[in-house]
């Protein structure tokens, strides 16, 4: 009976020194969020497409930063919650101007910006866009530019996404 209370007592202080270790903490995970109503809704259609049409080669010209085209659109936005939405552009840079967003001919990138003219860097936020009655509108400008003296020619494609940010 003494050798099965020694075994026994045996096994429960080395039960409880293989705990301990189990109890040691090497890093923590936080998690954080912020619940809100539901985001707006985009009338305008998720998916949009600007054509720049055919546009000659000549008129990106020779010297890189030569606007060749300009063209508006707007994101219409309702059923927004909050007084301002930010967005943020995210798209493959060009690899002659990094603030431009790059396209399937060489030589040629787009400039992405505000309606009064201010550039939107590539893969960056424009911020403090008004609400108004749970609507707003995002008015841009597209941009096609040389990036480089020698300019490709064919097909222009870029794609560009876009994340609605509620500050």
């Amino acid at each position: 009976m003494r050798k099965n209370f020694i075994w026994a007592s045996l096994a429960m202080v080395l039960g409880i020194f293989t705990s301990f270790n189990a109890l040691s903490y090497d890093g923590v995970i936080k998690f954080r969020g912020t619940i809100i109503n539901n985001g707006c809704t985009i009338s305008s259609g998720k998916d949009q497409t600007v054509d720049f049409g055919k546009i000659s080669k000549s008129a990106l010209g020779s010297t890189p930063g030569t606007v060749a085209i300009t063209k508006s659109f707007s994101i219409e936005l309702t059923s927004c919650p909050g007084s301002t939405v930010d967005i943020e552009f995210i798209g493959e840079k060009d690899r002659n101007d990094s603030t431009l967003y790059s396209t399937t001919v060489s030589g040629a990138g787009i400039l992405l910006a505000k309606n009064d003219g201010t550039k939107i860097n590539a893969n960056t936020k424009a911020s403090g866009y008004t609400i108004t009655t749970q609507k707003a509108t995002i008015p841009l400008i597209a941009k096609l530019q040389s990036t480089h003296a020698t300019v490709g020619d064919g097909a222009i494609h870029s794609d560009v996404n876009f994340t609605l940010i509620y500050p």
